[in-house]
């Protein structure tokens, strides 16, 4: 039975028949092969040396992925629509497994942005839709979710002003007419 801290600095025990002394008397001060450590040596090694060459490959591509990334949202901040559409079309092509889906929720919103000289509701709508359905488990499928729903609204809206708008085109012909005749 080992007492308190004893334990811990090596201390013998209290009754000697709780440890075998003799076992452990024997073997030392005698060699122990060492070829068996050199094999698992080698091979920890190699291992070790395999893994951080797959890991640079794959920092090397994402590396690439981020610079792309990174330039497509500056190129946006500085309302350089057309460079930022370009990279990430870029991106959505090369990296499609890593980035496509944050590609296609930033093309989507470029689309939908007033500034953007080609805004497009459409298109918008057409990508966030590609997004759900290419990207189920994406981080951006609610807000895709959310932006279909203003998106399908607002072309709604737009059909029905443009409606009322030729509906007011035909009304002050009618008007004008009327005038002529009076």
């Amino acid at each position: 039975m080992w007492t308190g801290d004893s334990q811990r600095y090596g201390a013998r025990p209290l009754h000697r028949q709780t440890c075998d002394y003799g076992s452990w008397r024997k073997d030392m001060g005698r060699k122990h092969p060492r070829q068996r450590q050199h094999i698992f040596l080698y091979i920890a090694c190699g291992l070790s040396l395999w893994l951080v060459g797959a890991g640079c490959v794959h920092m090397h591509h994402f590396g690439k992925e981020e610079k792309l990334v990174s330039q497509a949202k500056s190129s946006f901040a500085k309302s350089d629509f057309a460079m930022s559409m370009t990279y990430w079309r870029e991106i959505l092509e090369r990296f499609p497994d890593t980035q496509g889906d944050q590609a296609l929720y930033a093309m989507g919103l470029t689309y939908a942005f007033p500034e953007y000289p080609d805004a497009n509701y459409r298109t918008s709508l057409d990508l966030f839709k590609m997004l759900i359905r290419e990207y189920p488990e994406s981080v951006f499928i609610t807000q895709a979710k959310i932006w279909i729903s203003i998106l399908e609204r607002t072309i709604e809206k737009e059909k029905e002003v443009d409606e009322k708008n030729g509906k007011i085109d035909l009304l002050e012909n009618q008007l004008k007419a009327e005038h002529k005749k009076i």
